[in-house]
Formats: structure tokens, sequence, C-alpha cells
């Protein structure tokens, strides 16, 4: 399980560095930490403590449970997957309402492919 949480976790951070626009560098320094452990939490090397992880939430205006998935893990998802899907979940929180719209219709049509 631990290792589906580093995964989840490294696709959410990545994603909300990323549209934070900041570099690796620029949040480890918000943080008070180095590049290197923000890169070895964004591939998933390693898990960030609390400390760390409300300080980077903090960093980043993002809640602390945007780093969570909501339900159970499952362990028959590949880490690739999982990492995707964590993504696509930051991307959704940060639409407007109409613009949600407008991407879970384009997923309702993919689905139906």
């Amino acid at each position: 399980m631990e290792q589906h949480l580093r995964s989840f976790l490294a696709g959410q951070l990545r994603v909300y560095r990323r549209k934070a626009g900041l570099t690796q560098a620029e949040l480890a320094a918000r943080i008070e930490r180095t590049a290197e452990a923000i890169s070895n939490l964004e591939r998933g090397k390693s898990i960030p403590t609390l400390e760390t992880l409300i300080a980077i939430a903090a960093a980043l205006s993002v809640p602390m449970r945007d780093f969570f998935p909501s339900g159970e893990l499952d362990h028959g998802v590949s880490q690739n997957r999982l990492n995707s899907e964590a993504e696509a979940m930051a991307l959704l929180r940060g639409l407007t309402d109409s613009q949600l719209r407008v991407a879970l219709a384009q997923i309702n049509a993919l689905g139906n492919m």
C-alpha cells in the first residue's frame, strides 16, 4: 500500500507544482528542503513527513486532502496508471464548473468508444 500512496502523492505533487509555475528547486527553497528531496517525492522514491507535506500544501496553496486518494487504493493498478489518475484528478480540480462539464463530456465520449 505504501508504494501506491507514494505514486498517488507523486502525481498530485507534480501537477500542483507545475500548475503553480514552480521548478523543483523553487518549491524546495520555499519549504527549506533540497531539490533532490522534491525530485524523490515526485518520482515516488520517498514519502514526505507530515511536516513536509504541510509545508508543500501551504507553498502550493493546495488543501492537504488533495494529496490523498478519496477511497481505497486498488493494488492491481499499475504505478503508471495510478500516477496518471492522480494527475488527472489534480487537473480536474483546477477547472471551472463549465470547463469541468466539457471535460466530463469528453471523458464520457472516450469511455463509450
